[in-house]
């Protein structure tokens, strides 16, 4: 297939020369550690100071031209968690200021309202009005989604970025979010991930295959396919599976939030390269009868809010990474890297997994082919461009 030809063409690109960069890291961590010793012993210490005719029209009322709109949003993500936790409440703040106060959102941490889990039928069903997610949740409904969430062995965040807004990433994903009755946008971007954190030291391929691994969806079946067992979870519920051994290793997220979340207390290992996400979208999904009552002044406010979100988390995620592996290191994990076979071994796992998903679901093959055209094209601007 063509498809996948190219996706194994972008890997190996990919794949080129990680071992001196992941060698560079490694050194750069350990100097950094070694300024930060020197700068702490002299630094003065600080003091911690779903039926359609049970919709329920949004609360408004009219002022002049506008119209006053109150709405609810349910965030999988608790406020307390490095940069993604914030997009909600900086959002919300945004918008009433552009809005003039006109548009007011009520903010819920996650499990408030319903479950993570079931926030994708809430919105569909109109019983609540806006949630702040990831793609990644809803593999469930659709494969398809998650080539939204993160891609395996996928472009970083410029690429996604430029494929999405430019070359029909949107189209489709609007499309695909409006078969449910949800208008969904991008409202937040994060950079790439950890391999994971594991239990114990992945030498070989045999050594995933003794691991249970807390993954959703894509990268869940990519594991599979190497014969790793997976259980998936909401990151709620990832520290107590580890308390219960449930689970021995976590593919999550980037440094700053897996160290938010205390995955240090409890996994000895945080492996490179991060091959399940190079780049990542937040979404905002509104339920489309409420997002169609809006006049297209609101709609435009909303979007500017979220196209504000994706420029800050996308520098506070890169900013973040390299001062949370330090902390990382300090608390006693050590970072290794993936080994090369071991690293082949995912890929062949993931071409597996996406011809097998292809095959099944036309939205995901439709979707994977115009990001993989787009990637093999824009290769060649980007070697040709870079230093």
């Amino acid at each position: 297939m063509e498809t996948l030809n190219e996706s194994s063409k972008l890997i190996e690109q990919t794949l080129r020369g990680y071992e001196i960069i992941m060698r560079r890291l490694i050194v750069g961590i350990c100097i950094g550690l070694a300024i930060g010793v020197i700068l702490a012993t002299k630094a003065p210490q600080k003091t911690k100071s779903e039926n359609k005719d049970q919709i329920k029209p949004p609360q408004y009322k009219a002022i002049g031209q506008n119209w006053k709109v109150n709405l609810t949003l349910a965030s999988a993500f608790p406020s307390n968690m490095p940069f993604i936790g914030s997009l909600g409440p900086q959002m919300i703040e945004r918008i009433k200021i552009i809005s003039d106060n006109n548009i007011t959102i009520k903010y819920h941490e996650p499990g408030a309202l319903v479950p993570t889990i079931k926030l994708f039928d809430a919105i569909s069903s109109g019983e609540i009005d806006s949630a702040l997610s990831s793609s990644l949740f809803w593999h469930r409904k659709s494969p398809a989604f998650e080539l939204f969430g993160a891609v395996p062995f996928g472009p970083d965040i410029i690429s996604y970025l430029v494929w999405f807004r430019q070359r029909g990433g949107q189209n489709l994903y609007e499309a695909l979010y409006s078969r449910y009755n949800i208008h969904s946008m991008v409202c937040g971007a994060t950079a790439g991930t950890g391999a994971g954190w594991f239990n114990r030291e992945i030498s070989e391929l045999n050594d995933l295959k003794k691991s249970k691994i807390a993954a959703n969806g894509l990268i869940s079946q990519v594991y599979k396919n190497v014969g790793a067992k997976t259980i998936q979870l909401a990151p709620d519920e990832l520290l107590s599976a580890l308390r219960t051994k449930a689970i021995d290793a976590v593919a999550f997220s980037t440094p700053t939030i897996d160290q938010n979340i205390d995955l240090t207390q409890h996994l000895k290992y945080y492996y490179f390269p991060g091959w399940f996400q190079r780049a990542g979208f937040i979404d905002l999904m509104i339920n489309l009868e409420r997002w169609n009552s809006l006049t297209k002044n609101q709609q435009n406010i909303i979007e500017t809010a979220c196209s504000s979100n994706i420029n800050l988390s996308i520098a506070a995620s890169e900013a973040g990474q390299f001062g949370a592996l330090k902390k990382i290191i300090n608390k006693g994990v050590e970072i290794k890297i993936i080994p090369v076979e071991v690293v082949k071994s995912l890929q062949k796992a993931w071409l597996f997994t996406a011809e097998s998903q292809s095959k099944s679901n036309k939205d995901f093959r439709q979707i994977l082919e115009s990001l993989n055209k787009f990637r093999a094209n824009y290769s060649i601007w980007r070697e040709l461009s870079r230093i």
